[in-house]
């Protein structure tokens, strides 16, 4: 025997001892390697190879530790003993091969169908055992031995020949990760691997298989000259090496992890602070955006409510010009021409800021300019700049208003006047012309030409409503002028009426009541002709008819126009009404006057004693009321008559809702228009059931009042 080989025979403990320790600390090691943050394959895989080296090792140190008893005490191992060596070394097969097949697997498959096949060879390995053992006839130990070799060929030949192929192919995952120096390790440990299994397990302890007679540990004792468990020891080292080199990829990966974490990190930083930035920009221009609304709103708050102040016209535009000009850092003078203005082609309404007045005919002249200038704006309807070396740039206020390459901000010379036509609803009512007098150059800012803008439409709209409303104030007082010729002729003709039917008609009817009687009395005279006596109740009842006729004639001429008015006074005429009220109606009226009437105007009494007499008509037309109260209060300043019943009373919106339906509601309007000649008010206070209170309110205004007053002592 060669002495190397002598040497190793002898020293068989310490290979196990070798043996073991290169699989325990291959286990050690890949089990206590950080790997908790990797995304291989590979590294969800290690816990099985990890479990294949501990419990290999475990298997080789189980077998030396008998070897031990047999050299020092003569031990021979039993079935039990044995039994449990051999589960040991199958149970470190199945986690190379549950290593090999979870490498080979996709991440996404299953546990289960990892463990499947192992468990499946496992079970093949068994019944193989026992089916040799059952046709050899062999003893406990003797099939201990078989399943031994089997364990190796069914199970740690195919784990490494798997375990290699998977760890070949993930060599090629790590070259595309950028790992390519632990790829080159990790063929190294595929070849380890490949030669420990099938080199290292393809020789068996000697047993009653077929093949263990010339693939024997013995025999590869004899052929190369070293036990065969050296030479798997050395490969479980080669192969514990480079894995242990191949766990500074998860080293390596986790360093990238941190870099790639950093970087997003930083780039996360980065967006941070630009978004950040963004936001104060965006919030930068928003605050500015909102100053310059408010600025804006305020402005032409300032400029509707000036325009909208009572007052003329003019005064009005000069005062909201002078605070257009003092809003705007462009303008330093200014002037609102208006065209067609009270029979006038072009009026100036409002001024300022021109040291110099207005000079006919003087080109050179500022304020001649700024005239020039507000003539073509409102003559052409666009905005207009003026610069200091007399060129004129038309341009449109809305579309370049905001425009960077605005005309006039683009031209070379500096603007010195800018004119805006001023329109409302696409009429043109004039123009407005801002006029900066410095010598200091200033472009105007966009938000400031736009905020011109506005102020020029504003001004529009003001100047619109200004005619409107001085239109609908003459038209009113034109209104205002009918309504009294017609209420004057209304009047004269109720009073020309009433004169002839008392002076003829009236005159007629007593004439005839007269005749009547002395026909009857006649008639009386000669009651001794029984023929006569019928003719004399016909007579009889003529005379009564004609006495009725003349009372419902005087009933009429009283309503024509009551003499109470002119003679007594207001107070006398409705109380005189509300009695006749009374007694033509059979219902409970009162009448209540404080104050002295004596000296209220003529229009007054007309105008006052027409609208109760109305309420009251209304009254028996409409309320079945059972009470009826008229008042009439007569003080320093004012007069008022107040007419209240307790009848079915309506709903308060119902004049308005009927006001523009023909013949309907014209009782309630006639007494406000009634009213309103006397510069009055006429309010009605109602709710449906609840009655209904008229009050009419005049002022004791003398020279309001004259005009009536005259016309109704020409009527008297």
């Amino acid at each position: 025997m060669h002495p190397i080989t002598e040497f190793f025979v002898r020293n068989m403990i310490a290979v196990y001892f070798l043996y073991g320790l290169a699989f325990f600390t291959l286990g050690l090691a890949l089990t206590f390697t950080t790997r908790q943050t990797s995304r291989l394959r590979f590294a969800r895989a290690l816990p099985c190879m990890a479990a294949f080296g501990l419990l290999h090792g475990a298997h080789e140190w189980f077998e030396m530790g008998q070897r031990i008893s047999v050299e020092t005490q003569g031990y021979t191992p039993g079935a039990p003993e044995e039994v449990g060596r051999l589960l040991l070394l199958v149970a470190s097969f199945a986690m190379l091969l549950c290593f090999g097949v979870q490498l080979l697997m996709p991440a996404s498959v299953p546990r289960r169908r990892i463990y499947g096949p192992v468990a499946a060879l496992i079970l093949v390995w068994l019944v193989l055992t026992l089916a040799f053992a059952s046709s050899m006839q062999a003893t406990p130990l003797a099939t201990v031995a078989i399943g031994d070799g089997l364990a190796r060929y069914l199970l740690a030949i195919p784990g490494a020949v798997l375990a290699a192929w998977a760890l070949m192919r993930e060599q090629r995952v790590f070259r595309r990760l950028e790992l390519g120096q632990f790829g080159r390790d990790m063929v190294s440990a595929a070849a380890a691997l490949l030669l420990y299994g099938v080199v290292g397990q393809l020789f068996v302890r000697p047993s009653t298989l077929p093949w263990a007679e010339v693939l024997s540990t013995d025999h590869f004792l004899a052929w190369f000259g070293i036990p065969v468990q050296l030479f798997r020891a050395v490969m479980a080292l080669a192969l514990t090496i480079f894995l242990m080199r191949i766990m500074n990829a998860f080293a390596v990966e986790h360093r990238r992890q941190l870099e790639r974490a950093n970087h997003e990190r930083l780039t996360a930083q980065q967006a941070a602070l630009e978004s950040e930035r963004r936001a104060v920009v965006v919030m930068e221009s928003m605050n500015d955006e909102l100053r310059l609304a408010a600025h804006k709103l305020s402005l032409l708050l300032d400029v509707a409510n000036l325009l909208d102040a009572p007052g003329a016209l003019e005064d009005r535009l000069r005062q909201a010009l002078v605070r257009i000009i003092e809003a705007l850092p462009f303008a330093e003078a200014g002037l609102v021409l208006i065209t067609r203005w009270s029979g006038r082609d072009e009026v100036v309404m409002g001024a300022t800021g021109f040291a110099d007045a207005p000079v006919a005919n003087a080109t050179d002249d500022v304020y001649a300019q700024a005239m020039a200038v507000g003539r073509v704006a409102a003559a052409r309807m666009v905005a207009v700049c003026r610069h200091a070396d007399g060129a004129v740039i038309e341009f449109d206020a809305e579309a370049e208003s905001t425009d960077p390459e605005h005309k006039c901000r683009a031209h070379g010379a500096p603007t010195t006047m800018i004119g805006y036509p001023v329109t409302a609803h696409q009429r043109v009512y004039g123009s407005i012309v801002l006029v900066r007098l410095s010598p200091i150059h200033y472009r105007p800012a966009p938000a400031e030409m736009t905020l011109m803008a506005g102020v020029a439409q504003q001004l529009g709209v003001s100047i619109e409503n200004a005619l409107l409303t001085d239109a609908a104030q003459r038209h009113e007082l034109v209104l205002g002028e009918l309504l009294r010729q017609v209420v004057d002729a209304q009047e004269a003709e109720r009073q020309r009426i009433a004169r002839e039917l008392h002076d003829a008609t009236g005159q007629s009817l007593t004439a005839i009541g007269l005749g009547l009687r002395g026909v009857e009395t006649q008639l009386a005279q000669s009651a001794c002709d029984p023929t006569l006596a019928p003719l004399t109740e016909q007579v009889r009842e003529l005379r009564s008819f004609a006495q009725n006729a003349l009372g419902e004639l005087r009933t009429i001429i009283s309503d024509l126009r009551p003499p109470q008015l002119d003679e007594l006074g207001l107070a006398a005429a409705l109380r005189w009404y509300v009695q006749s009220y009374a007694r033509r109606r059979q219902v409970d009226a009162s009448f209540m006057t404080e104050g002295d009437d004596s000296h209220l105007p003529a229009a007054h009494r007309t105008v006052l004693f027409r609208i109760a007499q109305e309420a009251l008509t209304n009254i028996a037309k409409h309320a079945h009321a059972t009470q009826v109260s008229v008042a009439l209060r007569v003080l320093p300043d004012r007069v008022e008559v107040v007419v209240a019943d307790n009848g079915a009373g309506f709903d308060p919106t119902l004049p308005d809702r009927l006001a523009d339906q023909p013949s309907v509601g014209w009782g309630i309007v006639g007494m406000r228009e009634r009213a309103l000649l006397l510069g009055g008010a006429c309010t009605i206070d109602t709710a449906p059931g609840a009655g209904a209170r008229v009050r009419v309110v005049a002022p004791l205004n003398q020279e309001r009042a004259e005009p009536l007053a005259q016309k109704e002592g020409s009527h008297a």
